[in-house]
């Protein structure tokens, strides 16, 4: 096994606490090694840690990783404690890497001068908090009993004014409460997002209650899916979306649901290097990792044999043998792995295993109900030849008849979102309206504006719909026709939080003179493609994928901003080949082709999911038909390399063409048995007839 990813750090910056949560797996589990720990994080440790993290960064190529401050109650370290470590980890990895900083805290200590600081500083804040009095005071009151439920909530009401630096609340599960209660609560006092924790059990310490009423956390869980998707979908609830994503086929983001790998580890106030926190419930000792800041790298924990025993635990091979034989693993992923310590460790499915049953099959059912409606629309074929629409050199007037039914939709939604929003922009000039709706920012910030302006980026952090966005661009409008490359465009940028990183203008300036060339290849090897390109693109952002290996080439495009192309250059200590950027402009360009295609005619229908030879997890039948049309078109580009590119890539594109005619055949056997419009069914024939095997002779 290779070494384990480490991206993000919890760092105890204090071990104490002030409060006394009689659930708290630090104090009222079985480890109990806080007692010898030293209340504080030493500032020689702060500074082996710095040093020890701007190594890992070196050694790892990153440029983005996240450390948690963490405890015990961080804050009683002192605010100034935290913002002087956060000064000292970002000044010793340097400016390239991006350290995303956060604290969970009681929420005690938390005053606005603390917050005025950590918000100059870009320390986010999450709380811990259960719901209303009745609710917060049940579990965390001080250690004489007194309820800290003022002085909390005085801390969520400041947080809701700081939407910078407010990450979101957690909230661990009183079964006696009842979801409705909470979910209100929490709906209304606006906050970002919502983790529910179960409280921590295992086999040998059962969940409170649940030895009197066995159904207890089964009936709360299902009635609390229940009372978010129907009353409360807008709340963010982090437990319900990760369950979504699993039942999906995607990465949950979390360790309740699905497989995974560790990409954490934990630092003690002795310096000391440990697993993720939460193992403590299992013992003494259960979450000692290797070494300390003073003489072990991260590299070094990363690749412990300790670390390896945990990482097991996340991969199907690692389960029990009742979760292996499960046919809910792949969803449940064997839950939480402190839930499953018992008798023989951790090899036993999740304490919770009825109520994860109970809850997955539930939500099933609920997304069934929701889809067996069909859905609205036109099912009839296009006023066009479909085959003349797949091909560049026969589609110039169908495609610019749909490039314009899309920008009159566009031109009358940003005509009214600058009305909405008072703008002072001239709605009256047609011309200025209507170069400003092809760009792609615009259209996205106008449907932001449309909606109320209640949008967040896909962190859950409120976006800010400023009308004077709109009031620059159309001070600075580009000829049409022309593609913006690598403009620092809010809207292209900030609806997608911190997970994507955005080249500074530094590489953008050398990645603009690599589009130029790759677009000239693109040209000499069919110029109608590279019109059409360009007609229907308006803009070209530069990102990096800060989870992916650095030699990893990514790109994506998003009907949500129509006409952007969102594309990787960097490869290592370098860009990437001309060619591999001329891959990536067909791939996202082919998507947006289809999704002009879409907005006249639907081409599947909702609800299904299905295998793609191009992706480990389930796609929508839409994502499968996308793929189709790309690599359609990507295999004709690679046939062309590999004939008249340089012999370098000779090799390179057979290999592709290879990958690309077996991953085409099963992409369309699966079609074949789709639920396809008239007009996704026309299109999938077209391709399917143009997709044949092609000629591999060298």
């Amino acid at each position: 096994m290779s070494s384990a990813r480490i991206t993000s750090f919890l760092v105890k910056v204090a071990s104490r606490c002030n409060l006394d949560c009689d659930y708290c797996y630090v104090y009222h589990h079985a480890d109990q090694s806080w007692r010898s720990m030293p209340k504080l994080l030493s500032a020689e440790h702060q500074n082996l840690f710095a040093e020890r993290l701007a190594e890992h960064v070196r050694t790892q190529q990153l440029n983005r990783v996240a450390v948690i401050f963490h405890g015990g109650e961080p804050l009683l370290a002192g605010h100034q404690y935290i913002v002087d470590f956060t000064r000292l980890l970002r000044s010793s990895v340097g400016p390239l890497v991006e350290v995303d900083v956060g604290l969970q805290t009681n929420g005690l200590l938390l005053t606005d001068d603390v917050l005025d600081a950590f918000e100059a500083e870009r320390i986010a804040v999450s709380l811990s908090m259960d719901g209303p009095r009745a609710a917060h005071d049940l579990h965390r009151t001080t250690r004489k009993g007194r309820s800290s439920f003022d002085r909390v909530e005085a801390a969520l009401h400041r947080l809701a004014k700081r939407p910078t630096v407010f990450a979101g609340v957690i909230a661990v599960i009183d079964a006696s409460v009842r979801p409705s209660i909470l979910l209100g609560y929490f709906a209304d006092k606006g906050i970002p997002k919502v983790d529910f924790l179960l409280p921590d059990s295992h086999h040998r310490r059962s969940p409170p209650g649940r030895d009197a009423d066995p159904g207890l956390y089964e009936r709360w869980l299902v009635e609390a899916f229940d009372e978010w998707l129907d009353n409360y979908p807008e709340l963010p609830v982090r437990t319900f979306e990760a369950l979504l994503d699993a039942i999906a086929g995607l990465p949950s983001g979390t360790d309740a649901f699905g497989l995974g790998d560790v990409s954490l580890i934990s630092l003690e106030t002795d310096g000391t290097w440990h697993d993720l926190d939460v193992l403590k419930v299992a013992g003494d000792g259960a979450t000692r990792l290797v070494g300390s800041v003073v003489d072990t790298s991260v590299e070094e924990v990363a690749s412990s044999v300790q670390l390896a025993a945990h990482r097991r635990l996340l991969t199907k091979s690692g389960l029990s043998a009742t979760c292996r034989s499960c046919d809910l693993v792949e969803i449940c992923g064997g839950g939480s792995v402190p839930h499953r310590f018992g008798d023989g460790g951790f090899d036993n499915p999740t304490v919770y295993c009825g109520e994860m049953k109970a809850l997955i099959g539930h939500a099933r059912l609920r997304l069934s109900q929701s889809f067996a409606a069909p859905q609205s629309g036109d099912n009839s074929l296009p006023d066009f030849d479909v085959g003349n629409f797949e091909l560049a050199e026969t589609s110039a007037e169908i495609v610019a008849e749909l490039q314009d039914d899309a920008l009159a939709d566009d031109e009358a939604g940003l005509r009214d979102a600058i009305a909405r929003s008072q703008a002072d922009v001239d709605i009256a000039d047609g011309d200025t309206l209507r170069r400003l709706a092809r760009r792609a920012g615009t259209v996205a910030w106008q449907r932001a504006t449309r909606l109320g302006g209640q949008v967040r980026d896909i962190d859950g952090k409120p976006l800010d719909v400023d009308p004077a966005y709109v009031e620059l661009a159309a001070s600075d409008l580009t000829a049409a026709g022309d593609l913006e490359v690598g403009r620092d465009d809010q809207w292209l940028r900030l609806p997608f939080g911190e997970g994507i990183y955005f080249e500074a203008e530094e590489v953008a300036a050398r990645g603009r003179a690599l589009v130029d060339e790759a677009l000239s290849l693109i040209d000499a090897w069919r110029p109608a493609v590279a019109r059409e390109l360009r007609l229907i693109c308006s803009a070209i952002q530069f990102v990096r994928d800060p989870s992916a290996h650095p030699d990893k080439i990514v790109s994506f495009s998003d009907d949500s901003v129509p006409g952007a192309l969102f594309v990787s250059i960097v490869q290592g200590d370098g860009l990437i080949d001309a060619y591999d950027l001329a891959d990536s402009l067909i791939h996202e360009y082919r998507h947006q082709k289809l999704y002009l295609f879409e907005r006249r005619r639907p081409t599947t229908s909702q609800g299904a999911l299905v295998v793609s030879p191009w992706r480990e997890d389930l796609r929508p039948v839409s994502g499968l038909l996308h793929a189709a049309f790309v690599f359609v078109e990507l295999g004709r580009f690679w046939e062309h390399v590999r004939e008249h590119g340089p012999p370098r890539l000779h090799n390179r594109a057979t290999a592709q063409l290879q990958d690309t005619e077996r991953n085409l055949a099963q992409a369309f056997s699966t079609l074949r048995d789709c639920d396809l419009t008239a007009a996704g069914r026309a299109l999938a024939h077209v391709l399917e007839e143009r997709g044949r095997p092609m000629s591999l002779a060298a």
